[in-house]
């Protein structure tokens, strides 16, 4: 039996701006899904059929830099989109999302979501609006990263530096490359 969305949808920011009648509407485009720690809501380099908004948990988002070694670049909680970008450009996953802890996700197909635009309803106008506002703040951060990071350029090496040497240490101890932040 299918999940009600309606009450979780009512716990979230992104839905703040709707009326009952509207959420009533926008809930059927909606399914409620959950995770369990270390499990996958999407992985790197799948087709991006969906998008999710997390209601309750964490989500890693972690880029597979090659076979054997995996980064965290982000910790995602409440109230926030996750796969917005292949929403937008159409593209495959970026990265794997995966349950840090337990996640209750509402999850929305493109497809859905796609005719709703296309119908010109306000809903898939308003979700857009919290997605443009949603990635410009991650753009931001990035922004503010990166300018922090060219900064202090001696600062910014020695970072490097001490990580380089921590994953030599683990080499040398292990036999394995395993990096501090990595697993």
């Amino acid at each position: 039996m299918r999940e009600d969305p309606l009450p979780y949808m009512k716990q979230v920011a992104l839905f703040e701006g709707f009326s009952d009648s509207e959420l009533q509407l926008l809930s059927q485009v909606f399914r409620v899904r959950r995770f369990t720690p270390g499990e996958a809501l999407a992985r790197e380099g799948d087709a991006a059929p969906s998008f999710f908004v997390v209601v309750a948990g964490i989500v890693s988002v972690v880029k597979e830099v090659s076979p054997r070694v995996r980064q965290r670049l982000a910790t995602i909680g409440r109230n926030r989109m996750l796969g917005q970008i292949p929403l937008i450009d159409g593209g495959r996953r970026p990265n794997t999302l995966e349950a840090a802890a337990p996640v209750i996700a509402l999850e929305c197909i493109r497809d859905d979501f796609e005719r709703l635009f296309n119908a010109n309803s306000p809903f898939a106008y308003k979700v857009l609006d919290f997605v443009v506002t949603d990635l410009s703040q991650r753009l931001r951060q990035t922004n503010r990263l990166l300018e922090e990071l060219l900064a202090n350029p001696g600062r910014t090496l020695s970072m490097v530096y001490d990580a380089f040497i921590e994953v030599g240490k683990s080499v040398h101890e292990t036999g394995e490359f395993k990096a501090a932040g990595l697993r």
